[in-house]
């Protein structure tokens, strides 16, 4: 079954006769406060508590401590109420020390402190014993429990609890602010037709259920995919109404009708036994592991920290078990957040276990995690220095992460260090050989000794130092693929990939018969999801004059960027168009071309680039050595000449200079001088002719799809 996401709502429990407008909750009573008002939601519960602060205290200032870790809806009704944000720090355990919040205070001078005790956990201990010193300074403070509404150390020593309710049950809206200060209600506006249209989604999620339940096996006919993808897309347009909604509404007489009639004793006692239960499951996992203590009070998710988080969301939701991210992060708390926060933003997953489930779903969701834990090691073998080009390590990269969403584990292993920051900052683990890059048999004792350790049962390898008898050696140990593209080796493996048109030029099938795996042919073309239509059409608006990206490749061994750039600067065509020009960590002329631009206002150099998509986007042409970039910048559509710069490019100009998809200026290594010639001249063509512009960009859109990384990655799984 699925489990988790939205609420859905059985039709049959929705009244349509009186209703009382009159609401207690056990759990809302419980915090004593004097008033208490519901409102449509947490956030409009949160500007209600705001606008009342203000009418009895008009000289606050309007000032307020908020925790860096925090949904970025919460920020909304303070901005509307004019508020400023001062941003404290949570560590990973969610916690906040006393003194950090004494400090702020002192150096800000808040109106108010706001604390959200997270995940059924009283994470505010530390602050609340700072609580009394805070209120002889004028601070007063405001706790949400949206996480923790069934925790008894919260809310009592707060001036307004805020929370939501429509997280905790199956209702269409519900909110509440509970105060022992007056409370502005006479601001409340009608909250009816928003519920009601939100009703019909989680209507709509009840009806797919209950039909792929009463389904044989549970499958549905392809008829009722519209149905799940038609409420997702509804509820999903009322979150982003209510982000832009600006004023408050009373909850809904149908959401109190509903809460009227809920057990809430039953609905805690059940999210700690699924806590319990699950927690108990996942306690000594190696690639995910609680981020609380077992003692949460029904919290409203289970956290979980993961080490590939986005890979583990999206093996979930294959499995129908749907987890959220709490929270991503907020544009206006961005710039505060430091390493602690920036963990929890990055690592940190919710497991569903609230009252619509019990033992038997948490037992699913445990079989599911226990399969994640097993999901197989893959190790990549390669290398990024000033003589092996950087596409080796980039399409690897791209690779891997297509294997991680795939629920795999991916391990990097290079002869030396050269490459780790680039690793790191693709967030893969890697690890050094300590060996010479171009002589890889002698490394083969310490890599089988990594391998083993590791657990590795797959190992890609990409480079050309590899021969035959470096993967005899390895076959009793690992399933071996590799990237070939010369075919001057037949290698002993289990896959080989040549996503490269001019595969056809090489006997692989003949030769390789039935016993390897061949990913031939531009189907396999390894492109990062940046490389999408969508920017394309995105960066029509962004274009300013006539722009030209320029890349060599990471080692440009042939000095071709600062060449093409210093003879444009001789031709008047050419002088003023603006070059883009991509110059890699071991660009040998990387400080020349650097000189070069600070004397050429229409030279920008980038070192490296980041963001390679938005700048193939941005631009109106490209020049580029032969190799992997030639088929991302197929698939950003940007008209080319592209030139060869080693052997193993030689027989890229086939392909891409037919059928008018890029032209091609020649062999920089047999004639420096002449080829940079020809990519002017070519450049010349680009810059007068849009219609060969045009033709270009139709042409080029149709040699990939831009799922090869994906395709490779399913099959290396699979070997």
């Amino acid at each position: 079954m699925e489990i988790g996401s939205v609420f859905e709502i059985n039709p049959v429990t929705i009244r349509n006769g009186e209703i009382t407008d009159t609401l207690h909750l056990g759990q809302v009573d419980k915090y004593g406060k004097k008033q208490c008002c519901f409102t449509a939601s947490g956030r409009e519960a949160i500007e209600l508590a705001l606008i009342s602060l203000e009418r009895e205290k008009p000289d606050i200032t309007k000032r307020c401590l908020m925790p860096a870790y925090m949904c970025d809806c919460v920020f909304l009704p303070f901005r509307h109420q004019g508020w400023e944000l001062i941003f404290y720090s949570v560590d990973r355990d969610l916690e906040t020390a006393g003194e950090e919040i004494f400090r702020l205070a002192l150096e800000h001078d808040p109106g108010l402190l706001f604390i959200h005790p997270y995940y059924g956990t009283d994470t505010c201990a530390g602050i609340r014993r700072q609580l009394a010193a805070l209120r002889k300074k004028g601070v007063l403070v405001m706790e949400d429990v949206t996480q923790s509404y069934y925790l008894e150390e919260a809310g009592k020593d707060a001036d307004f609890v805020v929370g939501s309710l429509r997280k905790w049950y199956a209702v269409p809206d519900g909110g509440f602010v509970a105060s022992d200060f007056p409370l502005a209600e006479d601001v409340l506006e009608s909250g009816e037709t928003y519920a009601r249209e939100r009703l019909v989604p989680l209507v709509q999620k009840w009806e797919y259920l209950r039909e792929k339940e009463r389904r044989t096996g549970g499958a549905l006919t392809a008829g009722w995919l519209p149905r799940k993808a038609e409420y997702l897309k509804r509820n999903r347009f009322l979150e982003r109404d209510l982000d832009c909604y600006r004023g408050v509404r009373r909850i809904s007489r149908i959401s109190v009708d509903i809460l009227s009639r809920v057990d809430e004793e039953d609905a805690r006692r059940k999210r700690t036994e699924n806590y319990h239960i699950l927690y108990d499951h996942i306690s000594g996992m190696k690639r995910l592991w609680p981020m609380l203590l077992k003692e949460e009070q029904a919290p409203l998710y289970l956290p979980v920290y993961v080490k590939e988080r986005d890979g583990l969301q999206r093996f979930l939701a294959r499995h129908g078990i749907y987890a959220p991210v709490l929270w991503p992060v907020g544009e206006e708390n961005k710039e505060f957040l430091e390493g602690d926060e920036t963990y929890i933003f990055g690592h940190l997953l919710a497991l569903p276990i609230d009252q619509r489930y019990g033992a038997c779903e948490m037992e699913q969701i445990a079989e599911v995690l226990a399969l994640y834990e097993r999901q197989p090691v893959v190790g990549i073998r390669v290398d990024a220095n000033e003589t092996v080009a950087m596409g080796h390590m980039m399409r690897c990269i791209t690779i891997a992460e297509q294997i991680k969403k795939l629920g795999g584990q991916v391990l990097f292993i290079t002869a030396d260090e050269q490459a780790e920051d680039i690793l790191f900052r693709a967030g893969m683990d890697h690890v050094c050989l300590h060996t010479q890059w171009n002589h890889m048999e002698e490394e083969l004792p310490v890599l089988r000794e990594i391998l083993k350790l590791a657990g590795v049962k797959t190992l890609l390898v990409d480079s050309y130092q590899a021969v035959p008898a470096y993967f005899e050696e390895l076959r009793p140990f690992v399933k071996l693929a590799c990237i070939d593209d010369c075919f001057e080796h037949v290698f002993p493996v289990d896959g080989l990939i040549n996503y490269n048109a001019y595969h056809i030029r090489f006997p692989y099938r003949e030769t390789y018969g039935g016993e390897t795996r061949l990913l031939l042919g531009t189907d396999y073309v390894p492109l990062r999801e940046e490389f999408g239509v969508k920017q394309i059409r995105d960066a029509q608006s962004k274009k300013k004059g006539f722009s030209v990206l320029l890349s060599s490749g990471g080692g440009d061994a042939h000095n071709a960027v600062l060449g093409v750039l210093q003879r444009a600067a001789q031709i008047e065509e050419l002088n003023q168009i603006e070059f883009h020009a991509v110059v890699g960590a071991y660009h040998p002329q990387g400080d020349a071309i650097e000189a070069f631009a600070s004397t050429h206002e229409n030279v920008r150099v980038y070192r490296p680039c980041f963001d390679m998509a938005g700048l193939m986007a941005d631009c109106d042409a490209a020049v580029s050595a032969a190799g992997t970039m030639l088929f991302e910048l197929c698939a950003m559509q940007v008209p080319t000449v592209f030139f060869q710069s080693a052997d193993n490019q030689r027989y890229d100009r086939e392909f891409f200079e037919a059928g008018e998809r890029m032209l091609f200026a020649g062999d920089i290594a047999q004639d420096r001088d002449a080829c940079i010639e020809k990519i002017c001249e070519g450049l010349k063509r680009l810059v007068s002719d849009a219609m060969l512009r045009e033709r270009m960009k139709e042409n080029l859109g149709q040699v990939t799809d831009g799922k090869g990384a994906e395709r490779i990655a399913e099959e290396i799984m699979g070997l």
